[in-house]
């Protein structure tokens, strides 16, 4: 039983949003299931994608935290650390370390969650650089890189190749 906890608290969720289209109607119908301070953190972006990506990134973090720890909606207080990262303000005893994390790039936002250790995750899209090639730049991060992960990514790889490894490596 006590294993079944442990792993129900672990979560990955991945929602591509390319096909949600929602009209202005069902984009606010969406936004009203979050608290107005989330809605205000929506509504600062520009562009419609990003509005869109926040609001499917507000609504996993609510989700997950009903689903895993059973939370109404509205007794769900999620707050962000001075660097970003979104945390549970309501502590429950069996998930006192409980944490999530998410992240969104291009068509895709995801949310992972832990019970015993620090979860994050990034999402990030492979685009081929502009006005170099790829080697060049790679050589941009070659300091960041340990000397395995620099010969796992250049090492007997195509252009395209040395792009998926290199994003492959925090």
């Amino acid at each position: 039983m006590a294993g079944e906890h442990l792993s129900g608290a672990r979560r990955r969720w991945l929602v591509d949003v390319a096909r949600w289209r929602p009209s202005p109607a069902q984009f606010q119908a969406a936004a009203a299931l979050l608290p107005p301070h989330h809605r205000a953190a929506i509504d600062r972006f520009v562009k419609e994608e990003d509005r869109k990506r926040a609001l499917v990134s507000q609504l996993l973090q609510y989700s997950l935290v009903h689903h895993v720890l059973g939370i109404p909606f509205h007794q769900i207080d999620i707050c962000r650390t001075v660097e970003g990262k979104p945390y549970l303000q309501n502590r429950t005893l069996n998930f006192r370390n409980f944490n999530f994390n998410t992240s969104h790039q291009g068509e895709y936002v995801g949310i992972a969650s832990e019970l015993l250790c620090l979860v994050g995750l990034d999402i990030v899209c492979i685009s081929k650089p502009q006005g170099e090639t790829a080697l060049e730049f790679i050589n941009n991060f070659a300091s960041y890189l340990t000397d395995h992960e620099w010969n796992c990514v250049v090492c007997d790889n195509s252009p395209d190749e040395m792009l998926t490894e290199f994003y492959r490596h925090p």
